[in-house]
């Protein structure tokens, strides 16, 4: 009698187990609808029903990048410590599954990321399974490809002052919809300490009367307008269009000028007044003599004679001889 209620405690594990596996394998693509979170739990049979919101503790989302790559995150701060949890993203098509990602044991806070081959009419269903003890949760949640998708930046950004104005113009980004040129909405950033310009449709904007002394650096992203698509998601920044200062090379102009003259109109005076500024500057090469050129060319040595010191002139004496006759 002692064993009745070990087996019926083990039969119940057993079932409420098949039923956790038979709700995490089956093929939910049939099931979930767009927008709608559902549940199912060991308590309600198999039952899937439908949740009022999303706990702002509990959350998560998918995005999918014009690169085919889909990332999904999660962010589940109030769940027990000791609960397994694990993801499975579902990509369908038509109803059928064509392509899975399942992680069997994740964290609380964690992401998931997987490349699509074709995103063509298909939608992303996220799948939580959360097990504490013997009970055990799923939580589904589908998402349609149009209310993912993160568009790329505007391409051709451009910018230049035009009219006592800055103009900007770009080309309009692509889409897995083709959306017309009406379901855009663009924010340009022009560096105004945080300023964002909001431009729907228009595939231009004019700053009016431009700074010419300022350096502009634009930048944009986009995204596509509630009008069209409910929930949208903005896009990276675009690259930076730099519009330099027009007054830039003239100040450059008036610098050179007002110390380079000054210098010139100095040197020509000294010029003028002082020849010899000219031959302190540059002297002469020396050159040899005219006649010891011909020595010089013919590579004979040179041979200098110094005519001898003419000798001093002696004085003749003539000696008169004394006869001591008396005239």
């Amino acid at each position: 009698m002692e064993l009745l209620p070990v087996l019926l405690m083990g039969l119940l594990v057993l079932l409420s187990s098949q039923t956790e596996s038979e709700a995490n394998d089956a093929d939910v693509c049939g099931e979930a609808t767009p927008g709608v979170l559902l549940s199912q739990d060991s308590s309600v049979n198999g039952l899937m029903v439908e949740k009022a919101a999303v706990n702002n503790d509990e959350s998560f989302r998918c995005l999918l990048y014009s690169t085919k790559q889909l990332n999904c995150s999660w962010s589940f701060l109030t769940l027990h410590q000791d609960a397994h949890l694990s993801v499975i993203i579902s990509i369908c098509s038509e109803g059928t599954t064509i392509h899975s990602l399942n992680q069997s044991s994740v964290e609380r806070v964690g992401s998931m990321s997987l490349t699509l081959s074709e995103h063509d009419t298909i939608e992303v269903i996220l799948q939580f399974n959360i097990t504490l003890h013997d009970n055990w949760t799923v939580y589904l949640y589908a998402y349609e490809v149009q209310d993912i998708e993160v568009l790329p930046p505007p391409r051709d950004v451009t910018a230049s002052i035009k009219g006592g104005g800055v103009l900007v113009t770009w080309s309009k980004p692509t889409n897995m919809e083709d959306s017309g040129p009406w379901c855009f909405e663009y924010q340009l950033d022009m560096g105004n300490q945080g300023r964002l310009i909001h431009v729907i449709t228009q595939l231009n904007y004019t700053e009016p009367n431009a700074d010419p002394s300022h350096t502009y650096r634009v930048r944009m992203r986009t995204k596509i307008t509630d009008t069209c698509i409910e929930k949208s998601h903005w896009s990276d920044w675009s690259h930076t269009a730099t519009v330099e200062r027009t007054d830039k090379l003239s100040l450059l102009l008036i610098i050179s000028i007002s110390l380079g003259l000054p210098m010139i109109l100095l040197a020509v005076l000294l010029l003028v007044r002082h020849q010899r500024v000219y031959e302190v500057l540059f002297p002469p090469i020396p050159r040899p003599p005219q006649k010891y050129k011909g020595f010089l060319e013919k590579n004979e040595t040179l041979n200098f004679f110094y005519p001898a010191t003419s000798a001093e002139p002696v004085e003749e004496i003539t000696e008169v001889e004394d006869t001591g006759r008396t005239l």
